[in-house]
Protein backbone atom coordinates (compact mmCIF):
# COMPACT_ATOMS: atom_id res chain seq x y z
CA UNK A 1 0.00 0.00 0.00
CA UNK A 2 1.11 3.34 -1.02
CA UNK A 3 1.42 6.21 1.94
CA UNK A 4 -0.73 8.85 1.33
CA UNK A 5 0.06 12.08 0.33
CA UNK A 6 0.28 15.51 1.05
CA UNK A 7 -1.77 18.38 -1.24
CA UNK A 8 -0.04 20.32 -3.61
CA UNK A 9 1.95 22.20 -3.95
CA UNK A 10 4.66 21.18 -1.64
CA UNK A 11 7.47 24.07 -0.62
CA UNK A 12 10.54 22.35 -0.65
CA UNK A 13 13.63 24.48 0.38
CA UNK A 14 16.74 23.45 -1.86
CA UNK A 15 20.22 23.91 0.17
CA UNK A 16 21.98 24.49 -2.50
CA UNK A 17 25.89 23.79 -1.85
CA UNK A 18 27.33 24.39 -4.92
CA UNK A 19 25.92 25.88 -8.73
CA UNK A 20 26.80 26.13 -12.21
CA UNK A 21 29.65 28.38 -12.91
CA UNK A 22 27.99 31.79 -14.55
CA UNK A 23 29.91 31.35 -17.91
CA UNK A 24 27.92 28.11 -18.51
CA UNK A 25 24.95 28.78 -17.34
CA UNK A 26 23.42 30.42 -21.09
CA UNK A 27 23.70 26.97 -21.97
CA UNK A 28 23.28 24.75 -19.18
CA UNK A 29 21.00 26.86 -16.77
CA UNK A 30 21.49 26.67 -12.96
CA UNK A 31 20.92 23.78 -10.25
CA UNK A 32 17.75 25.30 -8.94
CA UNK A 33 16.94 25.56 -12.47
CA UNK A 34 17.79 21.73 -13.27
CA UNK A 35 15.93 20.58 -9.99
CA UNK A 36 13.09 22.29 -10.21
CA UNK A 37 12.56 20.74 -13.76
CA UNK A 38 13.50 17.62 -13.29
CA UNK A 39 11.88 17.30 -9.22
CA UNK A 40 8.62 18.82 -10.84
CA UNK A 41 8.24 18.98 -14.70
CA UNK A 42 5.56 20.70 -15.26
CA UNK A 43 2.54 19.45 -12.86
CA UNK A 44 2.72 22.37 -10.32
CA UNK A 45 3.66 19.93 -7.52
CA UNK A 46 6.43 21.10 -5.86
CA UNK A 47 7.42 25.10 -5.46
CA UNK A 48 11.05 24.95 -5.11
CA UNK A 49 13.10 27.83 -2.71
CA UNK A 50 16.60 27.81 -3.15
CA UNK A 51 18.93 28.61 0.12
CA UNK A 52 22.51 29.42 -1.25
CA UNK A 53 24.40 27.77 1.63
CA UNK A 54 27.79 27.70 -0.03
CA UNK A 55 27.78 31.13 -0.45
CA UNK A 56 27.38 31.97 3.19
CA UNK A 57 22.96 32.23 3.30
CA UNK A 58 21.34 31.87 6.15
CA UNK A 59 19.62 28.77 6.52
CA UNK A 60 15.72 29.14 7.45
CA UNK A 61 14.46 27.03 10.45
CA UNK A 62 13.46 23.48 9.63
CA UNK A 63 9.61 24.43 10.13
CA UNK A 64 9.70 27.44 7.31
CA UNK A 65 9.24 24.68 4.78
CA UNK A 66 7.96 21.12 3.68
CA UNK A 67 10.95 19.61 3.69
CA UNK A 68 14.46 19.77 1.96
CA UNK A 69 16.99 18.78 -1.04
CA UNK A 70 20.27 19.23 -0.21
CA UNK A 71 22.45 19.58 -3.40
CA UNK A 72 25.74 18.01 -4.86
CA UNK A 73 28.61 20.14 -4.82
CA UNK A 74 32.71 20.45 -5.66
CA UNK A 75 33.58 20.60 -1.47
CA UNK A 76 34.07 17.45 0.47
CA UNK A 77 31.81 16.80 3.45
CA UNK A 78 34.77 17.07 5.97
CA UNK A 79 36.40 20.40 4.80
CA UNK A 80 36.60 22.52 7.57
CA UNK A 81 34.23 25.46 6.20
CA UNK A 82 31.77 27.16 8.43
CA UNK A 83 28.95 26.70 5.90
CA UNK A 84 29.51 22.79 6.35
CA UNK A 85 29.51 22.60 9.79
CA UNK A 86 26.07 25.09 9.60
CA UNK A 87 24.34 22.56 7.19
CA UNK A 88 25.39 19.88 9.46
CA UNK A 89 23.86 21.00 12.64
CA UNK A 90 20.78 22.17 10.37
CA UNK A 91 20.71 18.45 9.37
CA UNK A 92 20.72 17.38 12.78
CA UNK A 93 18.20 19.72 13.72
CA UNK A 94 15.73 18.47 11.08
CA UNK A 95 16.24 15.26 12.23
CA UNK A 96 15.31 15.76 15.95
CA UNK A 97 12.09 17.65 14.59
CA UNK A 98 10.88 15.24 11.69
CA UNK A 99 11.32 17.10 8.81
CA UNK A 100 11.92 15.60 5.81
CA UNK A 101 15.16 16.09 4.23
CA UNK A 102 16.74 14.15 0.69
CA UNK A 103 20.38 14.50 0.02
CA UNK A 104 22.22 14.16 -3.31
CA UNK A 105 25.72 13.13 -3.98
CA UNK A 106 27.65 15.96 -1.30
CA UNK A 107 23.98 15.82 -0.02
CA UNK A 108 23.79 12.10 0.88
CA UNK A 109 27.27 11.84 2.03
CA UNK A 110 26.31 15.09 4.41
CA UNK A 111 23.25 13.41 5.93
CA UNK A 112 25.22 10.10 6.56
CA UNK A 113 27.98 12.12 8.15
CA UNK A 114 26.26 14.56 10.31
CA UNK A 115 24.06 11.76 11.64
CA UNK A 116 26.64 9.01 12.65
CA UNK A 117 27.91 8.25 9.94
CA UNK A 118 31.04 8.89 7.80
CA UNK A 119 32.12 9.24 4.08
CA UNK A 120 35.89 9.88 2.74
CA UNK A 121 37.65 9.73 -0.76
CA UNK A 122 36.53 5.94 -2.22
CA UNK A 123 39.78 4.13 -2.64
CA UNK A 124 38.39 2.64 -6.13
CA UNK A 125 38.85 6.58 -7.09
CA UNK A 126 36.13 8.56 -9.51
CA UNK A 127 32.47 7.48 -9.83
CA UNK A 128 31.89 9.29 -13.72
CA UNK A 129 29.60 8.91 -16.20
CA UNK A 130 26.50 6.63 -15.87
CA UNK A 131 26.21 3.47 -13.13
CA UNK A 132 23.89 1.22 -12.70
CA UNK A 133 22.94 0.14 -8.93
CA UNK A 134 20.21 -2.28 -7.81
CA UNK A 135 17.71 -1.93 -5.33
CA UNK A 136 18.08 -3.87 -2.33
CA UNK A 137 15.02 -3.44 -0.87
CA UNK A 138 12.05 -1.54 -2.56
CA UNK A 139 9.99 1.20 -0.66
CA UNK A 140 6.35 1.96 -0.49
CA UNK A 141 7.25 5.56 -2.49
CA UNK A 142 9.61 3.73 -5.28
CA UNK A 143 6.46 2.97 -7.36
CA UNK A 144 5.83 3.55 -10.91
CA UNK A 145 3.11 6.16 -10.45
CA UNK A 146 3.56 9.10 -7.90
CA UNK A 147 1.68 9.79 -4.89
CA UNK A 148 -0.29 12.73 -6.30
CA UNK A 149 -0.96 11.89 -9.68
CA UNK A 150 -1.77 8.72 -12.18
CA UNK A 151 1.10 9.43 -14.09
CA UNK A 152 2.89 6.02 -15.30
CA UNK A 153 6.83 6.01 -15.41
CA UNK A 154 8.50 3.76 -17.57
CA UNK A 155 9.52 0.44 -15.35
CA UNK A 156 12.81 -0.04 -14.03
CA UNK A 157 14.23 -3.43 -15.48
CA UNK A 158 15.00 -6.08 -13.05
CA UNK A 159 15.09 -2.89 -9.85
CA UNK A 160 18.12 -1.52 -11.29
CA UNK A 161 18.14 2.00 -12.26
CA UNK A 162 20.85 3.70 -13.98
CA UNK A 163 22.18 7.30 -12.94
CA UNK A 164 24.88 9.93 -13.51
CA UNK A 165 27.36 10.05 -11.19
CA UNK A 166 30.46 12.26 -10.38
CA UNK A 167 32.15 12.02 -7.16
CA UNK A 168 35.00 11.02 -5.68
CA UNK A 169 33.95 10.72 -2.26
CA UNK A 170 31.43 8.21 -0.68
CA UNK A 171 29.69 6.43 2.14
CA UNK A 172 31.70 4.32 3.56
CA UNK A 173 29.34 3.95 7.10
CA UNK A 174 26.04 4.35 7.52
CA UNK A 175 24.41 5.94 10.06
CA UNK A 176 22.43 4.62 13.07
CA UNK A 177 18.50 4.02 11.89
CA UNK A 178 19.74 4.28 8.47
CA UNK A 179 19.34 1.41 6.10
CA UNK A 180 21.15 0.88 2.10
CA UNK A 181 18.09 0.40 -0.46
CA UNK A 182 20.07 0.48 -3.25
CA UNK A 183 23.86 -0.42 -4.15
CA UNK A 184 26.78 -1.26 -6.75
CA UNK A 185 30.13 -2.92 -6.91
CA UNK A 186 31.91 1.06 -6.97
CA UNK A 187 29.87 2.23 -4.53
CA UNK A 188 27.83 -0.03 -1.98
CA UNK A 189 25.78 2.59 -0.15
CA UNK A 190 24.35 4.06 -3.25
CA UNK A 191 20.78 5.03 -1.67
CA UNK A 192 19.78 4.99 2.16
CA UNK A 193 17.15 5.91 3.90
CA UNK A 194 15.76 5.83 7.45
CA UNK A 195 12.17 5.36 7.94
CA UNK A 196 10.18 8.23 6.25
CA UNK A 197 12.22 10.58 7.58
CA UNK A 198 15.90 11.16 5.65
CA UNK A 199 16.98 9.89 1.68
CA UNK A 200 20.33 9.74 0.39
CA UNK A 201 21.08 9.16 -3.21
CA UNK A 202 24.43 9.24 -4.73
CA UNK A 203 23.65 9.18 -7.99
CA UNK A 204 22.29 12.87 -9.99
CA UNK A 205 19.14 12.47 -11.13
CA UNK A 206 19.00 15.69 -11.69
CA UNK A 207 22.06 16.00 -14.36
CA UNK A 208 21.54 14.97 -18.00
CA UNK A 209 23.73 13.00 -20.08
CA UNK A 210 25.28 16.65 -21.72
CA UNK A 211 25.58 18.10 -18.73
CA UNK A 212 28.21 14.73 -17.49
CA UNK A 213 30.01 15.07 -20.99
CA UNK A 214 30.48 18.24 -20.24
CA UNK A 215 31.78 17.89 -16.54
CA UNK A 216 34.27 14.89 -18.00
CA UNK A 217 35.70 17.16 -20.47
CA UNK A 218 36.32 20.05 -17.45
CA UNK A 219 37.81 17.58 -15.50
CA UNK A 220 39.58 16.03 -17.98
CA UNK A 221 43.18 16.46 -16.53
CA UNK A 222 41.84 15.82 -13.24
CA UNK A 223 40.01 12.13 -13.46
CA UNK A 224 43.03 10.72 -16.10
CA UNK A 225 42.45 9.81 -19.59
CA UNK A 226 41.18 6.35 -18.27
CA UNK A 227 38.18 7.78 -16.38
CA UNK A 228 37.34 9.81 -19.13
CA UNK A 229 37.07 7.52 -21.66
CA UNK A 230 35.04 5.09 -19.38
CA UNK A 231 32.94 7.81 -18.80
CA UNK A 232 32.38 8.65 -22.67
CA UNK A 233 31.58 4.77 -23.34
CA UNK A 234 28.91 4.68 -20.33
CA UNK A 235 27.04 7.98 -22.00
CA UNK A 236 27.26 6.20 -25.37
CA UNK A 237 25.85 3.00 -24.03
CA UNK A 238 23.50 3.55 -21.28
CA UNK A 239 20.47 6.25 -21.01
CA UNK A 240 19.44 7.21 -17.70
CA UNK A 241 16.38 6.20 -15.08
CA UNK A 242 16.62 9.94 -14.01
CA UNK A 243 12.61 10.67 -14.05
CA UNK A 244 11.69 7.66 -12.05
CA UNK A 245 14.30 8.60 -9.38
CA UNK A 246 12.92 11.82 -9.54
CA UNK A 247 9.63 10.21 -8.65
CA UNK A 248 10.63 8.55 -6.08
CA UNK A 249 11.91 11.33 -4.72
CA UNK A 250 8.65 13.41 -5.19
CA UNK A 251 6.91 10.78 -3.64
CA UNK A 252 9.19 10.73 -0.58
CA UNK A 253 8.83 14.09 0.50
CA UNK A 254 4.79 14.19 -0.30
CA UNK A 255 4.26 11.45 2.83
CA UNK A 256 2.15 11.98 5.17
Amino acid sequence: MMPQSKQSPLHVGLLLCDDIDEADRDRYGTYTAMFQNALDPGSDEIRLTAIRCFEGEVLPEPEEFDGYVISGSRYSVYEDRPWIKSLQRFIVDCWEQNVRVVGICFGHQLIAHALGGRAEKAESGWGFGIQTAKITERKPWMNDFGLSSNRPMEPLDDDRYNLVVIHQDQVVDVPPEFETIAENDFCPNSMIVADNKMLGIQGHPEFNKEFCAFRAEYRKELIGPEVYQRTLRSLAQHDTDSAIVMRWINNFLRQE
